[in-house]
């Protein structure tokens, strides 16, 4: 076999021997030039130091909650409508004030019958607007004006039936429009139906509104936070520091300039904060910067 491969270079011309020789060399000098690169690619990952921002764990109180939207209404309601055909005869009520219960507030000439028709209000409340004027004709049913009792306002809502679990206690809430900037209303759930709506998933309930100063109006969207569930001294990091990896939480905390990966198990999320039932302590400081770029055991620069 020897033999054959000297033949074999023997009968090669000094050309092709120095093409051979040459593409050997280039070969080499690749595999040289790879593992060099790779060797100081694995020295670099070691020594690099990579800059990341990082914020003590909070420990504070943790609410979860439900946001919902309402239109508020009236504790008390009614249209005003005229119960004969006729003509209105007299106005007995200054419009948009307070009347009180049993106030006349309209006399109408019947035709149906002889003699005057009176309607009175059937509970305290803020009348409305008349619809009609002294004189104009009226007919059995037609709508006068409305009559709203202002000083409670029902808040409903609709329930998700996830939440069902929490409704075994009254739940407080804080309730909030964008068009009376500043106020807040809090209060207590109370009124919640007894019954699942079978076509929405959802449960009826309302709250009260202490309306005294007269400000809320029947019709006004409230943006309202139910609290469900309340943890004292919950240990609280950003959001933004977490990593969720196939269904599993991961954060990254500082350890002497090192950058160590922590399993953690998530709890409650509000305002921008994650509560961690278990894997950190109280004194750990989390990465919530820069965090991308780590992988456990990383060097890292703290930069504020």
């Amino acid at each position: 076999m020897l033999t054959k491969i000297i033949n074999y270079v023997k009968s090669l011309s000094v050309f092709k021997i120095f093409i051979f020789i040459f593409i050997a060399g280039l070969f080499y000098g690749g595999i040289s030039l790879y593992l060099k690169y790779t060797g100081f690619a694995q020295f670099m990952s070691k020594t690099r130091i990579i800059a990341v921002k990082a914020v003590s764990v909070k420990i504070d109180t943790v609410q979860k909650t439900y946001r919902a939207l309402s239109v508020i209404e009236a504790r008390e309601s009614i249209n005003i409508t005229s119960k004969v055909n006729g003509l209105l005869d007299n106005i007995h009520y200054r419009e948009a004030t307070t009347v009180k219960k049993g106030d006349l507030l309209f006399s109408i000439i019947s035709s149906d019958t002889i003699g005057l028709t009176k309607i009175y209000a059937p509970f305290s409340g803020m009348i409305g607007l008349s619809k009609k004027n002294i004189g104009d004709a009226v007919s059995k049913g037609e709508l006068l004006t409305s009559l709203d009792e202002h000083s409670y306002m029902k808040l409903p809502i609709n329930l998700p039936e996830r939440i069902l679990g929490y409704l075994t206690k009254k739940l407080s809430f804080i309730a909030i429009t964008d068009s009376i900037p500043g106020a807040k209303y809090e209060g207590t759930l109370e009124y919640v139906d007894t019954r699942i709506d079978t076509k929405t998933r959802t449960i009826s309930a309302y709250a009260l509104l202490d309306n005294k100063n007269n400000i809320l109006k029947p019709g006004l969207l409230m943006k309202m936070d139910i609290f469900l569930e309340e943890k004292e001294g919950a240990i609280l990091i950003p959001e933004k520091s977490l990593l969720s990896i196939n269904k599993k939480h991961y954060v990254y905390i500082v350890d002497n300039n090192i950058a160590k990966l922590i399993v953690v198990e998530t709890g409650i999320r509000n305002n921008a904060l994650v509560e961690i039932k278990s894997g950190l302590n109280t004194f750990d400081k989390v990465i919530f910067m820069g965090h991308e770029k780590l992988k456990d055991g990383s060097k890292i620069k703290i930069i504020e």
